[in-house]
């Protein structure tokens, strides 16, 4: 539940799909689902560069025209599918990748403020049958009042990790 809360750095993942042969109504494209994805974030076009330059510009192939970085992510359409117990994604689009939340299991990758508020969101939900409704009922409510702070102070330093170059206003970029 927390991993797909907010998009952790440790929990990021940005790879390509493999396309699969099992032919999916109205859609071109079938897609293995990663084994490791908890919440899809969204699909990404080959001709979209990932990275937000200096200018905040991406490179699109399309028409060889520069769009701002707030234009680049246009939502792909796509649909999951269940064929024989193997998780599909159909989509329009030849050569796509995946940005999704990974299902991420080694407590090392995690940052010392998220294990703090992971651990109290698993005090609360263990509060009530361990010690019972009476008592568990106090213990539940100040486990997740910590869990919020410690959610929070996870998620601020989460973000703090990265470095995303300020963007120009439209007025400095059509000023020059």
């Amino acid at each position: 539940m927390m991993l797909t809360d907010l998009v952790w750095g440790f929990a990021h993942k940005i790879t390509g799909l493999a396309v699969v042969t099992t032919e999916i109504f109205n859609w071109a494209y079938a897609y293995q689902y990663p084994s490791d994805c908890l919440k899809i974030n969204r699909l990404v076009s080959a001709y979209e560069e990932l990275s937000n330059a200096d200018a905040d510009v991406v490179s699109r192939l399309l028409d060889s025209q520069l769009l701002p970085l707030k234009d680049s992510h246009q939502q792909i359409t796509y649909e999951i599918f269940n064929f024989s117990e193997n998780k599909l994604i159909g989509a329009n689009e030849a050569e796509l990748r995946i940005d999704y939340v990974s299902n991420v299991t080694d407590p090392n990758l995690f940052t010392p403020a998220f294990t703090l508020a992971f651990s109290h969101l698993l005090a609360s939900e263990l509060a009530i049958p361990l010690v019972g409704a009476e008592t568990g009922r106090s213990l539940r409510s100040d486990s997740l009042t910590m869990y919020k702070e410690y959610g929070a102070s996870a998620a601020a330093d989460d973000l703090n990790e990265a470095y995303v170059a300020p963007s120009l206003s439209e007025y400095e970029t059509i000023r020059r």
